[in-house]
């Protein structure tokens, strides 16, 4: 009785189990096996999940005035491709037209200087002096040699009676009272008394070369100025022994140099014989007209300028140099008025 009660529970257990197994088995079927993740996914986060982008409704009629289309940002200006404004000033500086260092050409010992700082000299004055005592007194022997005309009159004193002797010669040859010999003799007197007055000339125009040869090396000993205007510095005294060292610095301001830099697109605006207006700082600021001389060829890239010279008249000498100014092109009609010219 036990024995067919325990085979009938385990016929119940069998169908049991194989009917949890039908239940499930599609299931398990239908899943496949997740691969094992790789070294490298392990340290990897896993994506946020893509947001859809809402979406965009199809443009239909607007009601109402249109929405103004944005433009883009102007573009910088290219070279040689903008003019210059009326009323557009520039940064610029006055400067002398010309600073010259002078010195000497040779070595000496300063005698004098004629000049100070500040005072105004013109071109070809004496500024300074070299000891000069062995030049005054080479050109002295050399204009006494020069000035000597015995020996030329001596000369042609004996061409003169070479000439008559030859002449009375000659007519006593016809006579016959005189040999070929005595003839011949006189007649080389006479052309060499001829070539001792050529070579007394040729002395004579010797004497003078060397006269102004003497005189040019004591004309080296004066420092003259190559330039009008005024001494800026002094940097030596008289004893001072000179050799190629500078001795005066002149700087000539009549006219003055006038240097604006201008931006790399205004490049081709300009042209030499334009006209500025130059108004210099206070209280030197009445307007000036400068003309354009020199427009630079070269940009310099790094800033985006290139510079230009203007040449401004200063004849009174009112204005210094090193100021600095405010530079604007003229018009035409400005020029004029300026000017007074038709």
């Amino acid at each position: 009785m036990r024995a067919g009660r325990q085979w009938w529970a385990g016929i119940a257990g069998t169908v049991g189990f194989c009917l949890v197994g039908v239940a499930f088995l599609p299931g398990l079927i239908g899943r496949q096996p997740t691969p094992a993740p790789t070294p490298v996914e392990r340290f990897v986060e896993p994506a946020a999940p893509s947001v859809p982008e809402p979406a965009v409704a199809a443009p239909g009629p607007v009601a109402g005035p249109a929405a103004p289309i944005a433009e883009p940002p102007p573009r910088p200006p290219g070279l040689g491709t903008a003019p210059i404004l009326p009323g557009q000033s520039f940064d610029c500086m006055i400067s002398p037209s010309e600073t010259i260092d002078i010195g000497s050409s040779i070595l000496g010992v300063i005698e004098s200087i004629h000049v100070d700082r500040s005072d105004y000299v013109e071109a070809g004055q004496v500024l300074a002096r070299l000891e000069s005592s062995v030049e005054e007194a080479a050109v002295r022997v050399a204009r006494a040699r020069a000035e000597r005309t015995v020996e030329l009159k001596s000369t042609q004193v004996s061409l003169e009676l070479g000439r008559k002797r030859h002449s009375r010669a000659k007519d006593l040859y016809k006579e016959q009272s005189l040999s070929l010999d005595l003839r011949e003799e006189i007649e080389t007197e006479a052309k060499l008394a001829a070539l001792g007055v050529e070579q007394e000339q040729e002395n004579h125009r010797l004497a003078k070369l060397q006269l102004e040869q003497a005189e040019a090396a004591l004309s080296r000993r004066s420092i003259v100025s190559p330039v009008s205007g005024f001494v800026v510095e002094r940097l030596m005294s008289p004893g001072e022994v000179v050799d190629e060292e500078t001795i005066l610095t002149v700087a000539q301001i009549d006219p003055l140099r006038v240097e604006v830099i201008l931006p790399t697109h205004l490049f081709g605006a300009v042209a030499p014989g334009d006209s500025f207006e130059i108004v210099p700082e206070a209280p030197l600021d009445q307007p000036r007209v400068a003309q354009v001389e020199v427009v630079d060829r070269l940009l310099d890239g790094a800033s985006g300028t290139f510079g230009v010279r203007l040449t401004l008249p200063n004849p009174g000498h009112e204005l210094p140099g090193g100021l600095r100014c405010q530079a604007s092109r003229m018009a035409r009609d400005d020029r004029l008025a300026r000017t007074g010219s038709r």
